[in-house]
């Protein structure tokens, strides 16, 4: 039985991954790794073949790179690896000119993270230098407090119910539930036509105890008729909806504001504004009761909650 191999891609190569999978092509990536498109095309054949796996459909008729499902696991391993490696040289950096950075530890589950607070996290930096702000992933409620040493964590909770909000619990943000495409794949003059929604394929997040991200209950508010309902394609996590949304697999119930971001650069459009509904869910933000002061915190948090008020939709 041959021996697979243990040893580490190359960072470049990773480096070129995450950034046509983050930007949606390899000119961007280029553009943004300061080298030739050719050079991103080699480091990725060789990535793949490195891996054994093809990790980016790239072409098609939206000519946006997609990650496959393989790619998307590696995707937020290297993300949060890359993340990792720049928080370390820039506290080395600081060490070096003789300040120390203030670190904080926070988790949220992948689609927050990966839609909302990432870009967000670093516009925080940009105003806070003096801050270092590490995110990790929870996929339940119950993140790592002791384990990760976390001094925030943002809940994904309903208003009733086991998953209520705790005293104490600071609310973060509500959601909408909005139909979303790719701008190329209906065009401007036809999207609000109910009708759209029996031309093309549906996508849907699966999601528990949530009507209003379920396709069946927006056939009823449509009025369409149950001989034209087809099977959506159920996908896991919101960022893969999202993702396959963007690369006009299909039309997306986007729940903004995690969506908004991608409204605002032009990768999706709603379809019908004027049809939305309150989601079921919302976040809160949740502090560890027995950590100790840092006035780092305080800032953190009141700069996410201004950052919640601003909507793109």
């Amino acid at each position: 039985m041959a021996t697979l191999p243990t040893h580490t891609p190359p960072l470049a190569a990773l480096r070129a991954f995450e950034a046509v999978a983050r930007l949606g092509s390899l000119s961007r990536a280029a553009l943004e790794l300061n080298v030739t498109k050719s050079a991103v095309s080699h480091q990725l054949r060789a990535l793949e073949a490195d891996l054994g796996v093809v990790l980016l459909r790239r072409g098609g008729t939206t000519r946006r790179a997609q990650t496959t499902d393989a790619g998307a696991d590696l995707l937020s391993s290297v993300q949060q690896a890359l993340t990792l490696l720049a928080s370390a040289c820039r506290n080395v950096r600081m060490t070096a000119k003789g300040r120390t950075a203030r670190r904080l530890h926070i988790s949220a589950n992948p689609s927050l993270a990966a839609l909302w607070l990432a870009p967000r996290i670093g516009r925080f930096i940009e105003l806070h230098p003096d801050i270092d702000v590490q995110v990790y992933l929870h996929a339940s409620q119950d993140p790592a407090w002791r384990e990760q040493d976390l001094d925030l964590a943002f809940l994904h909770m309903r208003d009733e119910g086991p998953d209520r909000p705790a005293p104490g619990d600071i609310r973060l943000m509500t959601e909408t539930v909005v139909p979303v495409c790719s701008p190329t794949l209906i065009d401007a003059a036809s999207r609000g036509d109910p009708a759209i929604f029996t031309r093309y394929r549906r996508l849907e997040e699966k999601h528990v105890a949530s009507p209003e991200t379920s396709w069946r209950t927006w056939w009823k508010r449509l009025g369409l008729r149950d001989g034209d309902w087809q099977d959506p394609l159920v996908l896991s996590g919101l960022s893969t909806v999202v993702s396959a949304a963007v690369a006009g697999t299909g039309i997306a119930l986007g729940r903004s504001p995690l969506i908004d971001e991608e409204v605002a650069r032009g990768g999706l459009v709603p379809l019908v504004p004027e049809l939305r509904m309150a989601g079921s869910w919302g976040y809160v933000i949740r502090m560890r009761p027995d950590r100790p002061g840092d006035p780092a915190l305080p800032a953190l948090v009141e700069f996410l909650l201004e950052e919640a008020r601003v909507r793109s939709l």
